[in-house]
C-alpha cells in the first residue's frame, strides 16, 4: 500500500496567531494586539540586547487596568514560558519595562523582541 501525503498551510490547519513586537525600546502599552478576544497560550521574551533585566506586562484592556502577568526576562539571554491551559482575554494588552512591579512603566537599556502565541 502506497502512503499517502497532503500538506496543509499552518493558518489552514490551526486557528492561531503570532504576534512579533521587535526592538521595543520604551515601556509603550501595545493596545488590542491580537484585534480580538482570545486566549495567549505561549511567551517569548528576547532580551539579547539588553543589557536590563525586563518584564513584560500582560493585562485584558477590555477587563482590567493593572498588570495581570508580569513576566521577567534577563539581560542577554532569551527566557519562555508556556501556559497549558491558557490566559483568556478580550482585548490583549501589554507592555515591556524595568521593573515587574505592578504598571511599572521604568525604562531599560536596549532592545527587547517579544512573541506571543494566542489563539
Amino acid at each position: 500500500m502506497a502512503a499517502s501525503l497532503s500538506i496543509t498551510g499552518f493558518h489552514d490547519s490551526v486557528d492561531y496567531k503570532v504576534v512579533r513586537c521587535t526592538t521595543i525600546e520604551d515601556a509603550t502599552v501595545i493596545v488590542n494586539a491580537t484585534g480580538s478576544a482570545g486566549t495567549l497560550y505561549s511567551i517569548v521574551i528576547d532580551s539579547t540586547n539588553s543589557s536590563d533585566d525586563v518584564s513584560l506586562h500582560i493585562l485584558d484592556g477590555k477587563t482590567e487596568t493593572v498588570t495581570q502577568i508580569a513576566f521577567r526576562g534577563v539581560a542577554s539571554s532569551v527566557k519562555t514560558a508556556q501556559i497549558p491551559t491558557g490566559f483568556a482575554f478580550e482585548m490583549l494588552n501589554f507592555w515591556v519595562s524595568d521593573s515587574s512591579a505592578e504598571d511599572d512603566t521604568t525604562g531599560f537599556a536596549g532592545s527587547v523582541d517579544i512573541s506571543l502565541l494566542c489563539s
